[in-house]
């Protein structure tokens, strides 16, 4: 409401002044209808709630709806925190405070008790607009945190199921290093844990393939998923990404995440597939249900990659068996048969050798050792072949 002042009946200047109410119309705090909705409430407190709901806050008007009741002893300090609680459950945020009606008849250096409420009004919006950030943000983590808790409990229910994939549905071409397999068979003959969970079970296949996956199966030891130090670079290669990339696509599947669809934006989903049908009945449902799945399968993904370069690790640890030609277990302290087995680190200290001295002596360790492993056998005998001939025609 605005407040004038006002000389004495007699016409005397007063240095006692008073305020009375007059409602108007252009006034940005209050309109006309409600101060005569307001006007027909009595109750100091319902009077005080109404003011609290008001576009602009009055705190004229609240302040003096406080003061007379606490004079006419209709207001009490406990109302007043029972109807702060009650308000501050019920409302999700309070107006700024009207400061333009605060200003009004005010003078140049004229000292007035308004200009603390002024002021105080002010600090008081820019601080209920610093805590409206702050309620946004933590809103927004939230929900961030609700996801992550959704996403996880999810992804605690994945498994593999062999239903999801076939025969001949994903196969590793055979190269010069490796072999022809079929991943769904090499998946079918894998025993897996009863109490192993996705990932667990995603070793123990990544470990079954590795192991089995070149000719010979120690030339596995040459890889790496990604490179790392500089003492590794001549003796490590990056894997494959042609087979990461369908040993990572068949056991999404298997985990019912290897729609093509996920590596796409939601607004991006052709509405007429059975995918996009399948994600729930509303576009908002859909599309939460999407980026769930979306978060699920790149976790997923992350992890499986971790797994492989896990894997390559330990089977850097594990001898072969140049008889059997057999990976086998790492011997963890226990006696191993050295005329037989050879360790990647007696392969990898003549390949650095060679490549620090390059000498007679050194390469053909490193020939010796690699036909043992019959690494390049085929090379060879080709070379033998050749030398051969050649002394026949002399």
């Amino acid at each position: 409401m605005k407040h004038k002042r006002t000389k004495e009946d007699d016409g005397d200047e007063s240095p006692m002044k008073r305020f009375y109410d007059e409602p108007s119309s252009d006034e940005p705090g209050t309109s006309l209808m409600a101060d005569k909705k307001c006007s027909k409430i009595n109750d100091p407190l319902e009077l005080l709630e109404f003011e609290l709901q008001q576009p602009q806050l009055n705190v004229q008007e609240i302040g003096k709806i406080i003061a007379e009741g606490m004079l006419e002893k209709t207001l009490s300090e406990e109302s007043l925190r029972d109807l702060t609680i009650r308000f501050s459950k019920s409302v999700q945020s309070i107006n700024n405070i009207d400061i333009w009606s605060l200003s009004d008849e005010l003078s140049k250096g004229v000292i007035d008790s308004r200009l603390v409420v002024i002021g105080n009004a002010f600090l008081w919006n820019l601080l209920k607009s610093s805590m409206s950030s702050v309620r946004d943000k933590f809103d927004q983590y939230h929900l961030k945190m609700s996801n992550m808790a959704s996403s996880a409990a999810a992804a605690g229910r994945i498994d593999f199921a062999s239903s999801r994939a076939d025969t001949g549905q994903f196969i590793v071409l055979e190269t010069s290093i490796f072999r022809s397999m079929d991943l769904f068979d090499l998946f079918s003959n894998v025993v897996f844990r009863k109490t192993g969970d996705v990932v667990s079970k995603g070793k123990q296949f990544i470990k079954a393939y590795l192991t089995t996956a070149t000719n010979p199966k120690c030339y596995i030891w040459h890889y790496s998923l990604r490179q790392s130090g500089t003492s590794h670079k001549k003796t490590l290669q990056d894997f494959p990404s042609v087979i990461s990339e369908t040993l990572f696509q068949f056991m999404l599947t298997l985990a019912g995440l290897g729609d093509r669809e996920l590596l796409q934006n939601f607004e991006h989903l052709s509405v007429r597939t059975r995918f996009y049908a399948s994600l729930g009945d509303s576009d908002q449902e859909r599309e939460i249900q999407f980026e769930q799945l979306k978060s699920m399968r790149d976790n997923l993904l992350s992890k499986f990659r971790n797994l492989v370069t896990d894997v390559l690790n330990e089977i850097r640890e594990m001898p072969y068996n140049t008889v059997t030609c057999e990976l086998l277990p790492p011997p963890r302290g226990k006696p191993m048969d050295t005329h037989q087995c050879v360790t990647w680190r007696q392969y990898e200290t003549l390949l650095k050798k060679c490549s620090i001295e390059p000498s007679r002596e050194n390469v053909e360790a490193k020939d010796d050792l690699e036909f043992k492993l019959n690494i390049n056998y085929h090379q060879v005998i080709r070379e033998e072949e050749v030398d051969i001939d050649v002394e026949v025609s002399k």
